[in-house]
């Protein structure tokens, strides 16, 4: 079977050649088709494989012509997940120009607030992050007509389970619900009795699977019908109590006295007051979470570094400034790899941690450095928000960030004391990016000099540019005297003679034998033996 036949858009069909997915695999022939017709699904499921999922999500979103606010939910318990989900939606996508947000448990929450607010159309969240954003907004997600839980067997850790539940019940409708797991686990089984509804069953034992869901459906039914038989003996109830009993007013007052009860008179104004009180409790806790500040008595620095020198600036600041609790941040893991091979050989204890990093490797190289055993962290790629420290002594901003929200995290993580400061190496790219973080911030960074070392090797490398560009224009200028001295020489050499009109030489006749001599009468004398051969020439030119 061929994509072809599923009848996917041309724009998707190009998004999948360019990640260079040919034909379907085996799971994605039994799983795509019911997925495409509204079907809801649980698969047994293992990573690797997502376009089992993302095709028909992203073919629904290509189909439907235009679409706006969120419409296509995916829910995983692993940050790692996230992440890699949203990339392959942004390449498999990106012909038909579709948008994603990425909500996870490390990311900057201010910023996953405003994807959410502008409504992407596919939103890859944890769980955790995504209630935590549409209680504080009270936000609703009254468009999503797919739900996709992913790694289902994981929601059994952090009471996960419960916070997508809680995330259903603020999807207004019915959308269509997929869940992959790889087993069928108590997890599992809660998620899909919760959530489908006559569902296909692919890798597991359907009857149990429907067994399950028709239990949960009947189950919810006779509570439902049980609700309703109690609301009707409770009102019948309170009737015929309310026949049976008669009000003595003075009996209510002297026991109210007695008691010391104040009793409320007008509900309506004590409800206005407790709105207050709502209001201003929840304007304390806006407050706590207002954005972070940059503290005025934060040492703040800066070293302007000259081309080609960032490298040996940041070591010999380093060799300044070497104390435990340093954590340098750079733009990629590209950079931290090349810095830590140089660090690693100056003996000061460096490990690096980047985005993309297995957990296990994370959590090692992190436990290092918080345990004092490395004293330099080298950062590539994540935000100060996914790093969780309390205090260091010094952060260098290898790369200035070009968010100002950022900068102002990453100050957050200097601790307090003499010693405690963030410098940043600012080359002539990272001008801009500077002066708006000075903009925004209120005061400037002082100026560092420039270490002596890279001083003394940027004028050794000068006078060595100075002595290249010497010896070449000796080098030019010898090259142009040789050139002249050829053309002069040129120019001396004896000139060529002319040449008759039938491109012979013209002879010079004094210097022949016998000179120009005719006979008395004017006759051209007849050649002779003692003649010879200039003879004969003498005359063939007379």
């Amino acid at each position: 079977m061929s994509f072809e036949e599923f009848g996917l858009s041309p724009e998707l069909m190009s998004g999948l050649a360019d990640v260079r997915i040919e034909e379907p695999t085996p799971l994605q022939t039994e799983v795509i088709p019911p997925a495409l017709q509204g079907r809801h699904m649980l698969v047994k499921h293992e990573a690797g494989d997502d376009g089992v999922f993302l095709i028909p999500a992203l073919q629904k979103l290509t189909s439907n012509g235009e679409v706006s606010g969120i419409r296509v939910l995916i829910l995983t318990p692993s940050i790692e997940r996230v992440k890699e989900i949203d990339e392959k939606v942004w390449a498999m996508g990106y012909h038909a120009q579709i948008s994603s947000a990425a909500l996870s448990m490390k990311g900057i929450r201010t910023a996953q607030e405003e994807a959410i607010k502008d409504g992407a159309p596919v939103v890859v969240a944890n769980p955790g992050r995504l209630i935590e954003i549409l209680d504080k907004n009270k936000l609703k997600l009254p468009k999503v007509d797919l739900v996709i839980i992913d790694e289902a067997h994981g929601m059994e850790n952090y009471n996960l389970v419960n916070r997508v539940k809680d995330i259903m019940q603020l999807t207004e409708g019915e959308p269509q619900t997929l869940i992959f797991s790889e087993s069928n686990n108590k997890a599992t089984q809660q998620l899909s009795s919760a959530f489908l509804k006559d569902p296909v069953v692919h890798g597991f034992d359907e009857s149990n699977v429907k067994e399950a869901t028709s239990d949960s459906d009947s189950d919810s039914g006779q509570k439902s019908e049980a609700k309703e038989e109690s609301k009707e003996q409770t009102s019948d109830q309170q009737e015929q109590e309310a026949e049976d009993f008669e009000l003595d007013q003075e009996e209510v007052n002297r026991k109210l006295a007695e008691a010391s009860v104040s009793v409320v008179l007008n509900p309506e104004e004590n409800k206005e007051e407790e709105e207050k009180e709502d209001e201003q409790e929840a304007k304390a806790d806006s407050d706590n979470e207002k954005e972070p500040t940059v503290p005025e008595d934060l040492t703040q620095a800066y070293i302007y570094v000259p081309p080609r020198a960032k490298i040996s600036t940041l070591l010999a600041h380093l060799e300044d400034t070497l104390t435990d609790k340093i954590v340098v941040f750079a733009a990629s893991k590209r950079t931290t790899d090349r810095l830590f091979r140089i660090i690693r050989k100056k003996g000061w204890g460096v490990v690096s941690i980047n985005e993309g990093l297995k957990q296990e490797y994370y959590d090692e190289r992190f436990g290092k450095f918080t345990s004092g055993d490395m004293k330099i962290l080298l950062v590539g790629g994540l935000s100060a928000t996914e790093i969780e420290l309390n205090e260091v002594k010094q952060v260098i901003n290898y790369d200035v960030p070009n968010e100002v929200e950022e900068y102002k995290y990453r100050a957050e993580l200097v601790g307090n004391g003499k010693a405690a400061r963030m410098v940043s190496l600012v080359s002539k790219m990272d001008k801009d990016d500077i002066d708006e973080i000075v903009k925004k911030v209120g005061y400037a960074p002082t100026e560092i000099p420039l270490p002596e070392e890279v001083k003394e090797k940027k004028g050794r490398s000068k006078k060595s540019d100075k002595k290249d560009k010497s010896s070449k224009k000796k080098s030019s200028n010898k090259n142009k005297k040789s050139k002249n001295d050829d053309r002069d020489r040129k120019r001396r050499k004896k000139p060529k003679e002319k040449k008759s009109a039938n491109g012979l030489p013209r002879p010079s006749y004094d210097g022949l034998s016998g000179g120009k001599e005719g006979d008395s009468n004017g006759k051209r004398p007849s050649p002779s033996k003692s003649d010879g051969a200039f003879g004969w020439i003498k005359k063939l030119f007379n």
